[in-house]
């Protein structure tokens, strides 16, 4: 669906829906459109964007863990075990960091809210600027929590 078409001001269909958040309809409407596609029906070429992200390094990753699987079937749960792990270490450091810098959160140093962008980026302008003058200090802060998240990942990845 066109981001056109999205309407922020769409009342919530449920509850739990944040109001100008994707409705129900419109997840339908998209699903029907490339279902369509999928059929033969006419549908508008997809851009780029809907492709996910890192897809090809999925895909190596579900074959790798299928040699495991072949392989080494034992090894399944270990494996497992392991990116659970340091899931959760990447989820501690970032808890890390949002605690001991609770006044030095990047998205601080931003010249407005992020989660306020329109459906637009135009070009030869940054999607989210950064506060004049503060380009260093932002830099920093995303260099920090990374610095972080890295350590507590390391930590945890070398205890197992």
């Amino acid at each position: 669906m066109p981001p056109d078409e999205i309407k922020p001001g769409v009342e919530p269909e449920t509850p739990w829906e944040r109001p100008g958040t994707i409705g129900r309809a419109q997840v339908e409407s998209v699903v029907r459109e490339v279902l369509a596609g999928a059929a033969g029906g006419k549908s508008e070429p997809r851009p780029s964007r809907y492709v996910p992200r890192l897809l090809p390094v999925l895909l190596l990753a579900v074959v790798l863990l299928a040699g495991v699987a072949v392989v080494s079937p034992q090894q399944l749960p270990v494996l497992l075990y392991k990116l659970a792990m340091v899931t959760v270490g990447a989820y501690v450091g970032y808890l890390l960091d949002r605690t001991l810098f609770p006044y030095a959160r990047p998205d601080g140093y931003l010249a407005r809210d992020w989660r306020e962008h329109g459906a637009d980026y135009p070009d030869n302008e940054p999607d989210h600027a950064v506060v004049s003058g503060y380009e260093s200090v932002f830099a920093a802060a995303l260099l920090r929590r990374a610095l972080v998240i890295l350590a507590v990942v390391l930590a945890v990845g070398m205890a197992l």
